[in-house]
């Protein structure tokens, strides 16, 4: 009697466990392994049945043995299949792991590399543009202590002092570049507009720019990098795509920041994203909008142009300043 109580429970269980596990099926996007082990927990429990009407009726043991017998071999067969099929899972997930890390390395390459790309130009810019008018002012204040016509030395001076104006304004583009005044003080959509006002007028495209953001203000870092994405993406298509026509549209939901942008340039293959220079710019552009927990997608092919989306799940409204 208390084998059959114990087997009763055994039977509850192993049904129980079986339903559980096709329920889960879904869940596993169907995977052939999971069906397998589920179908073995069906077998398991009806194996359990057989050995409960052996107990039950001895007449009917010998056919319910075999059949119980058959079972747990059909059974050992599902099981042994499933492994095998969750050891390629296993090695799917490894490949899926070191190419991870590949674009990981990957990634940090093209940050790396951008950085000190900005780097050089920041110094560039001191070296070569602040640089030499700093040095012109020292060597006319120091010229003006050695000449003794007060005429002359009021001309130097006032040569010193149109300098000194023309490194302060040489200053305030740096500066500018570092940090724009209009998208720190304006937003996101006047500075952008203020980028591609400023741009060279000579083959330069014609560039649209749709938005429904108004004066709306954004956290600092989603305003900082979606800014820093739409110069470079511009940038891009003036040096490389030939493009002749450029089309940015941002729209805002509220909680939701999506762009689009798309040029119609030559385009290139897609293979470059692997193996240029371009494809470390894409890169870095990808790791922007990760680091906002954004999406970065882009779709281009030879002669088709290039079309970049980019959606930002939490953009961080805030009230205007």
């Amino acid at each position: 009697m208390p084998i059959k109580i114990a087997l009763i429970i055994s039977i509850i269980l192993q049904f129980a466990a079986a339903i559980i596990a096709l329920s889960l099926t879904k869940r596993t996007k169907t995977n052939i392994a999971w069906w397998l082990i589920s179908i073995g927990f069906l077998l398991m429990a009806i194996r359990r049945v057989f050995e409960f009407f052996q107990l039950s009726d001895s007449q009917s043991r010998l056919i319910t043995g075999l059949l119980s017998t058959w079972t747990g071999v059909l059974i050992s067969i599902l099981m042994l299949g499933s492994l095998i099929f969750i050891k390629r899972i296993f090695n799917i997930q490894k490949r899926m792991d070191d190419l991870r890390k590949e674009n990981e390395s990957r990634i940090l390459s093209a940050i790396v590399r951008t950085e000190e790309n900005e780097r050089l130009n920041f110094s560039k810019e001191l070296h070569d543009g602040l640089g030499p008018l700093l040095s012109s002012v020292k060597m006319a204040i120091s010229a003006s202590q050695h000449i003794e016509n007060p005429e002359k030395t009021a001309e130097v001076m006032n040569n010193a002092e149109k300098l000194i104006d023309e490194s302060i304004t040489s200053l305030k583009e740096i500066s500018n570049k570092l940090s724009p005044h209009i998208l720190n003080n304006f937003g996101l959509h006047k500075a952008i507009k203020s980028f591609i006002a400023k741009l060279p007028i000579i083959d330069k495209p014609s560039i649209s720019l749709d938005s429904n953001l108004g004066n709306r203000r954004f956290s600092y870092n989603v305003e900082v990098i979606l800014y820093r994405v739409i110069c470079e993406l511009i940038t891009n298509s003036l040096k490389h795509s030939n493009a002749r026509n450029a089309y940015i549209t941002i729209m805002t939901d509220e909680k939701t920041l999506t762009l689009d942008y798309l040029d119609d340039g030559v385009g290139f293959n897609s293979e470059i994203l692997e193996l240029s220079e371009k494809g470390m710019g894409f890169a870095n552009i990808r790791s922007r909008i990760k680091s906002l927990n954004g999406s970065f997608e882009i779709f281009t092919r030879e002669n088709e142009g290039v079309r970049v989306n980019v959606m930002i799940a939490d953009c961080g409204l805030r009230d205007p300043d």
